[in-house]
């Protein structure tokens, strides 16, 4: 799950990289490039660089614990560095309050080395600095801090109504990514089944693009659990290579064609997964 909001949020810095920086504070003296340096080698997690003139901006996303970020994060500014040439600032975005457990720092040290860099905590922050912010911060509003005397899943809904008024009303061309960012994003705190409820009962009276694509998507994962799940019963447990290629599969007619035409008249998921 961490690697799904990892993967989201690497989208949203990527797209909306100006919306970031001033996020974390840094100030814009000349347009932002996203680099393409690829420091995934060393971790899998995400990791995102950002040169604004004559430095790089670092902005690593923090879902769960890890007790060795501060050292990973000397590492990924000491391999950026070395790649760009250029001095590294780094930021590490902490998505929820469970990542804290581990003991994390924001500096360590290496014989003389003093290493440091900074910490935000998304949940912590109110929510409405992140609705009134960069378009690409309003996904970041469902995390963040609710309104005094209201918890998270009481605050959703406004909040998603504000998310999708403004992304369509300012950027409707990206409005399909960011409302299904915040439902991403949402599911950290939230179970998915009252997030549908939540999004259903907000989109009911709008025509969007992104609240049929965000149904498309959980029609596709529960077409993929099915086939798992049934698959499992008649063919055995699919090899990691086989439940990888079921799941490439985002098509929603020829899942429903594996699944209603096919699953019971092959004998393999290797002739399952043939099927058109």
């Amino acid at each position: 799950m961490a690697k799904t909001f990892d993967a989201t949020m690497k989208t949203l810095i990527r797209n909306h990289a100006a919306d970031w920086l001033t996020f974390v504070g840094v100030p814009i003296v000349e347009p932002p490039e996203v680099l393409d340096t690829d420091l995934s080698a060393v971790s899998a997690s995400a990791d995102t660089l950002i040169r604004v003139g004559d430095r790089v901006i670092h902005i690593d996303i923090q879902a769960g614990p890890d007790e060795n970020l501060a050292r990973r994060m000397l590492l990924y500014n000491v391999l950026a560095h070395y790649h760009t040439r250029l001095p590294v600032q780094s930021t590490v975005v902490i998505l929820r309050s469970k990542a804290t457990r581990s003991n994390l720092r924001d500096r360590v040290a290496y014989g003389e080395l003093q290493f440091g860099f900074d910490l935000i905590k998304v949940w912590e922050r109110p929510a409405e600095e992140f609705l009134t912010g960069g378009i690409g911060l309003l996904p970041m509003a469902v995390i963040a801090r609710p309104p005094s005397g209201r918890t998270r899943e009481q605050a959703l809904p406004m909040w998603v109504d504000r998310i999708a008024e403004r992304v369509e009303a300012e950027a409707p061309q990206v409005a399909a990514d960011i409302v299904l960012s915040s439902f991403i994003m949402a599911g950290m705190h939230v179970s998915r089944e009252v997030i549908q409820k939540i999004y259903r009962g907000v989109f009911a009276m709008r025509e969007s693009v992104a609240y049929d694509i965000i149904m498309e998507e959980g029609a596709i994962a529960h077409a993929h659990k099915v086939i798992l799940r049934m698959g499992s019963t008649r063919f055995g447990t699919p090899s990691p290579e086989q439940e990888a290629q079921l799941r490439a599969i985002e098509n929603l007619p020829r899942l429903d064609r594996l699944l209603s035409l096919r699953l019971l008249k092959v004998k393999s998921w290797d002739a399952l997964l043939r099927g058109r």
